[in-house]
């Protein structure tokens, strides 16, 4: 028998070893603990692309856990020599501590085809069987063997199962031992690819390790550019360390990053052969594909193996999620195959997308079809698929690739096609550009053809019944939907339905409405018009607002914006209504912080571009739809809910600039009714007596003759001290013989009539308002006129608890809600000439100066002066002046009357 050394063959001692972790490397617990969770199974198989941290993610579990009973071995091409594979093995063996000094592991000879000799694999697995505990054999790359040999020597190991031994094998893809007999008998663990992806948290510790911040958004974007690829988030990292502009940056990273591409070519695609390298480049213009997408784009008839292959030997395909069986590529991999095909050969690559739109079109995917058919720059191939599918794709909201297909068409077809008019028009209306669909819809007009299609006809009227409901006029929305038919075009039905229903109820025919929409959400649903079903639970929120079922109208609304926001509809008419009706539901639900957050997001704007105090216009019109009742909506309740929480002045202006901003002419009754009874009472507790005036005004032509009316006469009589004639002003209201617009409006009437009798001394009649209101409030679950109810109502409330029967619960709900909110006091209020002298009195002005400016006399200066300071309770005119900054009363004022 030779010597020992020369019976097994000489192997680096790196090999052997475990690698060290570079610096800055970030350690996952998440993964190291799932590791630790395979204590007794035979085999963990750590399997993914190159590149996912498969190496560092064993050496730190390794060199963490202090593991003595470990045997490493890092495998390359050299390793399918089956004796230099089996002296690897067997000299970590003989290196880890754990293993005897007598053990038949360090002096066991290895022949020349050790993995087909028996007795040799009977010694190795004997020989570990005796070993005190299980050794872990952690073998790294496992990919690299190729040679049938050593793989048989493995597999023979593993159908043994020597009770000392623990593998671990990490791979760039599933070896081809019998991993599937070891999951059937729960011994195998995996790891896969998905769960080496790094988190955003994993992901900005191993940026920040590199010296490279970002913002959120920033790294939500790089993370999803890269998938959570650990290579490709190492490689940004350093790029990024480096780089001025990072959002310019991340804009190229994918495409450009130099870093990138030489990575992906030298470990990833230079290890494929040239067919199955030309095979991705192909089908990279796909985000997914199935094997009759891939044949057709490719031509090739061996798509299944081809597809096989890199799925099962090269991990570079996986399958998608879904029905059938479609594959994607990892989203590096593809960019820099797409970008390289798109620069060398535009022609090929234009064609290859013709491909791919002709048969996703065939096969029932239009959305595909008509991304790829724009990437052709065939403008007939789009205008084809445009005929064939854009009345679908407006219902079922995919309306972002139609407007990337108009814009391909471009204006002049725009212009001469009736039906890409009327779908571009159709479009601006959803995201309320009144103007812009006006120009489409007289381009389809003028375009009109004497005999047009059924199909073309339904759309040409339900895009003018639209444009009548974004424009809010009552009496247009009846007439426009009057003649809508359903049956003429099913793909139509349930938008005719809910443009009906949405004209009922602006018409306040609430029963009828709710039939209509409730008929256009089975219709939508029935026929998978998932963003027409949207639009009717927005609008039956409408409908439960208007009838006061308001936990109804904030369910309605909070499944409508949830599927606006999991379909990116946000920016649309029907995203705007339901955070609308979600910052409705916060303010009678006595929250202001969450109706201005609400509000917030239906404006569609960023926080900062909310006005500020020191901000004089109220209302973004550029960036809010052009809906008139919505622009009200918004900037009415973000400006009650600043009021309500000490932004006193601010918050109203922003309600009266809301108010101004919406103009003349006619508006649905509810928004008309919320301004005016909110702005007013607003108006009046903050002793804003000429706005109040000014409301109740505009109210005669926006409401007249309602309920809310009485409200505001009476409250406005009430804060004069009028109390005998306030009480006799509310009680139309109370009666019922005036109706009320807001289901809520009583309730607010209850409690003027508490105060009217307070002020009376009778309080058993106090009492009983007190009781009417809660009694009405409680089931509509409408705290807010209580919870910000005047102090002697408050005491009132308090004194009676425990004694209001069936409303003691939601008595006690309206004072915890009080106290949580901790409302702030609201200063003496100033007349408009204490306002006036406000003004002016951060200038250098004397105040005989500001007498001459006011042309009053000095003396009534000063006595104004002294009023200010006795009101904000100061001494001197700096002090004046801090304070009235601090409690925004010397904001850019609007002009007052």
């Amino acid at each position: 028998m030779p010597a020992q050394e020369d019976a097994r063959r000489r192997v680096p001692r790196i090999k052997v070893v475990v690698p060290a972790v570079p610096p800055g490397f970030v350690s996952r617990p998440r993964l190291l603990s799932a590791l630790d969770q395979a204590p007794d199974a035979m085999v963990t198989l750590v399997c993914a692309p190159a590149g996912s941290g498969k190496t560092l993610l064993l050496a730190d579990w390794v060199r963490r856990r202090g593991l003595p009973a470990t045997a490493w071995v890092s495998l390359d091409s050299d390793d399918n020599d089956d004796r230099r594979f089996w002296s690897g093995v067997l000299g970590a063996l003989a290196a880890c501590p754990v293993v005897p000094h007598d053990s038949p592991i360090r002096r066991l000879p290895v022949p020349h085809h050790p993995s087909r000799d028996l007795g040799f694999l009977a010694a190795v697995v004997n020989a570990l069987d005796g070993a005190p505990g299980p050794v872990w054999l952690v073998l790294d790359d496992v990919q690299e063997l190729a040679d049938p040999e050593p793989l048989h020597g493995l597999e023979t190991l593993l159908r043994h199962q020597p009770a000392g031994l623990r593998l671990v094998l990490a791979s760039r893809y599933n070896p081809p031992l019998p991993l599937a007999r070891l999951r059937l008998a729960d011994q195998l663990v995996e790891i896969r690819a998905d769960a080496l992806r790094f988190s955003p948290e994993e992901a900005r510790a191993l940026l920040e390790a590199a010296g490279a911040d970002l913002r959120p958004g920033q790294l939500r974007q790089l993370v999803a550019q890269t998938e959570g690829w650990a290579a490709g988030l190492r490689l940004a990292a350093v790029s990024l360390s480096e780089a001025e502009d990072h959002e310019a940056f991340l804009a190229e990273f994918a495409e450009n990053d130099r870093a990138v591409a030489e990575y992906l070519i030298d470990e990833v695609l230079s290890r494929l052969p040239d067919e199955l390298r030309e095979f991705l480049c192909t089908i990279s213009v796909c985000d997914q594909v199935s094997a009759g997408l891939a044949r057709a784009v490719s031509g090739r008839a061996d798509i299944g193996r081809m597809l096989d292959t890199l799925e099962s030997k090269t991990s570079l395909l996986v399958r998608a999620g879904g029905p059938g069986h479609w594959y994607r590529m990892h989203a590096l991999v593809r960019s820099y195959l797409l970008a390289d095909l798109t620069r060398a050969t535009p022609a090929r690559a234009a064609a290859l997308h013709a491909n791919a739109a002709g048969w996703l079109a065939e096969h029932g995917h239009p959305v595909q079809a008509l991304a790829h058919a724009g990437r052709t720059g065939d403008s007939a191939q789009v205008a084809a698929l445009l005929r064939r599918q854009a009345v679908p794709l407006i219902t079922s909201g995919e309306h972002e690739v139609l407007r990337r297909a108009l814009t391909d068409l471009g204006e002049g077809l725009l212009a001469e096609d009736p039906l890409f008019a009327l779908v571009s028009a159709a479009l601006q209306l959803e995201c309320g550009q009144a103007e812009a669909a006006a120009l489409h819809l007289a381009h389809a007009e003028a375009a009109w053809p004497e005999r047009p299609a059924p199909e073309l006809e339904s759309l040409r009227r339900l895009v003018h019944s639209r444009q009548a409901l974004v424009g809010g006029d009552v009496e247009e929305m009846l007439r426009t939907t009057d003649p809508l038919a359903a049956g003429n075009a099913t793909a139509l039905d349930a938008s005719a339905m809910l443009h009906r229903g949405a004209a009922l109820l602006a018409a306040g025919r609430l029963e009828a409405a709710e039939k209509q929409v409730s008929g256009a959400l089975a219709v939508a649903r029935e026929h998978g018009q998932h963003y027409v079903a949207t639009q009717c639970l927005a609008t039956l929120g409408v409908h439960a607002a208007a009838v006061g079922d308001f936990p109804l109208m904030s369910e309605l609304a909070g499944r409508a914006d949830e599927e606006a926001t999991a379909h990116g509809w946000q920016r649309t008419l029907a995203g705007a209504d339901a955070c609308v009706l979600l910052a409705y539901g916060a303010l009678l639900a006595a929250d202001p912080g969450d109706c201005l957050r609400q509000a917030r997001r239906a404006a569609a704007l960023s926080e900062d571009a909310i006005p500020r105090p020191q901000t004089p216009l109220a209302i973004d019109t550029d960036a809010l739809p052009a809906n008139r009742g919505l622009h009200l909506l918004v900037g009415v309740l973000a400006g009650i809910a600043r009021f309500e929480t000490g932004a006193w002045p601010a918050g109203l202006r922003q309600i009266h600039d809301a108010r101004v901003a919406v103009g003349g002419g006619r508006l649905s009754p509810m928004p008309a009714a919320l301004c005016a009874v909110l702005e007013h009472r607003a108006a009046l507790r903050f002793g804003w007596t000429e706005d109040a005036q000014e409301t109740l005004a505009w109210s005669r032509t926006s409401i007249p003759g309602s309920g809310e009316a009485a409200l505001m006469r009476a409250s406005a009589h009430l804060a004069l001290g009028r109390h005998v004639s306030a009480g006799r002003m509310i009680r139309p209201l109370l009666d019922g013989s005036v109706p009320a617009v807001l289901p809520w409006s009583p309730v607010a009437g209850w409690l003027v009539e508490a105060e009217v009798a307070l002020l009376a001394g009778e309080r058993a009649r106090a009492v009983r308002a007190l009781r009417k209101a809660l009694a009405k409030a409680g089931p509509m679950g409408v705290r807010y006129p209580l919870v910000f109810a005047s102090a002697a109502v408050v005491d009132l409330l308090t004194s009676q608890r425990g004694r209001l029967g069936d409303s003691d619960a939601f008595a006690a709900e309206v004072l915890a809600a009080r106290r949580a909110l901790n409302i702030p006091e609201i200063p003496a209020p100033l007349t408009k000439r204490e306002r006036n002298v406000l003004r002016l009195l951060p200038t250098l002005r004397s105040l005989d100066e500001i007498a001459e400016d006011l042309t009053v006399s000095p003396n009534t200066v000063k006595t104004h002066v002294r009023s200010i300071y006795a009101k904000l309770g100061v001494r001197r005119r700096r002090e004046a002046v801090t304070v009235a900054l601090e409690q925004g009363l010397l904001e850019n004022l609007h002009t007052e009357v």
